[in-house]
């Protein structure tokens, strides 16, 4: 069965943001947790020998633009190479922003697609082509996806895209686009990325956002990872949970439901920071709570714009 990994804005360099400290706090390297979620993710997909990484665009992160980047990018693309996993990239608008696609060393196995006009791509070992089109400009409002070319026919056709689509769920448009212009392609698959949570679009073709590898924002809640894209028929998405910290809401109303909340979470070997949603006068008592449970730790605030 051919299984490709499907990731985007993984934002290398980037920190976590609103990171809790308070005495009995566990640690959390806001910086660092974002580079053992890169780890972590490269790990499962050396070890599943998958055929194939599409990467959806903004590799790197606008704000941090450090050499530790680029060395990881160019590690983790050296060992795919060495493990036989070609790979498809699109830049996105934080790269375009960015020094650091300069400084990339590519392996005969990585795919950029161009700029100026949508590419394509084949992987004839696994009847995959890839059609895509990178973010040369930051502030793209072109619909790019309008000019993607047509299905090549007996392959399995994924359309690769960093796009904001018609703005639901994406503060800054890029590449707007209407879903039924991705429907309406004849493509098998379209790997999206810029959106910060998982969405599945569509079943038939498959439409998805693969969201970010680790919870970047206060508001990113519940596991991340990639997504596993599998062509055989039915073609499915399947979400791969490998980040080492999540967020979650903490939904209480007395100090009793807290102790509840957190006997009753299932054990796992992430740190979870917990956002309370309930009376702010609960916060100490949550915290109490957390001391109790290795691995948990409570941000300070209620939770707003939850997900729903």
């Amino acid at each position: 069965m051919i299984r490709l990994a499907h990731l985007a804005d993984l934002h290398l360099g980037a920190r976590l943001r609103a990171v809790p400290e308070y005495p009995g706090c566990p640690p959390i390297d806001p910086v660092q947790i974002a580079y053992d979620a890169f780890d972590a993710l490269l790990r499962h997909i050396l070890d599943g020998r998958y055929d194939g990484v599409l990467i959806a665009g903004d590799l790197f992160d606008r704000h941090e633009a450090t050499r530790r980047a680029s060395d990881a990018a160019n590690a983790a693309l050296a060992d795919l190479h060495d493990a036989g996993i070609p790979v498809a990239l699109i830049w996105g608008n934080h790269d375009a922003e960015s020094s650091l696609p300069e400084q990339l060393r590519l392996p005969p196995s990585c795919w950029v697609a161009p700029i100026e006009a949508p590419g394509t791509h084949y992987w004839p070992d696994s009847g995959i082509v890839v059609h895509g089109q990178s973010i040369g400009d930051p502030d793209e409002l072109r619909d790019l996806a309008a000019d993607y070319p047509e299905p090549a026919d007996g392959w399995t056709n994924i359309g690769l895209l960093h796009t904001s689509l018609t703005g639901g769920d994406s503060r800054r448009p890029c590449a707007p686009t209407k879903l039924t212009t991705l429907t309406g392609s004849g493509y098998d698959y379209w790997a999206l990325g810029h959106v910060h949570r998982r969405l599945q679009l569509t079943d038939n073709p498959t439409v998805a956002y693969a969201g970010n590898p680790y919870p970047a924002r206060k508001t990113e809640y519940g596991p991340r990872g990639f997504l596993e894209f599998r062509p055989a028929e039915p073609a499915t998405a399947v979400p791969i949970d490998t980040t080492p910290v999540v967020r979650e809401i903490l939904t209480a109303d007395t100090e009793s439901d807290i102790w509840k909340r957190f006997a009753d979470y299932l054990p796992n070997n992430r740190t979870t920071i917990w956002t309370l949603s309930g009376p702010p006068e609960l916060l100490d008592s949550a915290r109490e709570a957390a001391r109790h449970y290795p691995g948990f730790a409570v941000a300070d605030g209620r939770a707003k714009n939850m997900p729903g």
